[in-house]
């Protein structure tokens, strides 16, 4: 069976040293979901981060006729929910528990009440989350452009909700 990961062991956590992990732990929770069970839903206002360190999620964007289509599927240890952690916007996906799923649930308003009081621990936590935003945005940039490319090789006739979909990855996903 393999050992769940401590905190030290996730990539989001490396640069910090004990007290400064400690002092992380206190502001998060145990989670657990079960398959099927959403840790964000696409819309909504969680804005909690998840740190996942054991289980696979899915990452669904809801796209033309209220269909959904998969982003990704992510295994432990990892993190979902950065974008609503550091900017209080509404969720842009869902994430979804593949398999069984473990954790820790970091609140907004604690991590920013720990940013105010000038913590390096949750300095380090923003410059680690930045890094991986940038990481999944270029990979979102080369998911689009090859989705792009495959869209305009179809038939034109035959490919309505395909050109739908395209332009709202688009309209969604262009900064």
């Amino acid at each position: 069976m393999q050992q769940t990961p401590s905190l030290e062991d996730i990539e989001l956590f490396k640069r910090l040293n004990t007290s400064e992990r400690d002092e992380l732990s206190r502001l998060m929770k145990r989670v657990r979901f079960r398959i099927g069970e959403k840790l964000i839903e696409e819309g909504g206002y969680d804005n909690t981060l998840y740190v996942l360190t054991s289980g696979t999620v899915e990452v669904y964007k809801r796209v033309a006729a209220g269909r959904a289509q998969r982003l990704a599927t992510m295994s432990a240890p990892t993190v979902v929910g950065e974008i609503g952690l550091l900017a209080g916007q509404r969720a842009v996906a869902t994430v979804s528990a593949r398999t069984r799923v473990e954790g820790y649930s970091l609140p907004r308003k604690e991590f920013l009440a720990l940013l105010e009081s000038e913590s390096p621990a949750a300095f380090k936590v923003v410059y680690e989350l930045g890094c991986t935003l940038a990481s999944r945005m270029a990979e979102t940039d080369k998911s689009i452009s090859r989705i792009i490319t495959e869209l305009d090789s179809f038939d034109p006739d035959q490919t309505r909700d395909f050109s739908v979909f395209r332009d709202t990855l688009i309209q969604e996903w262009s900064f």
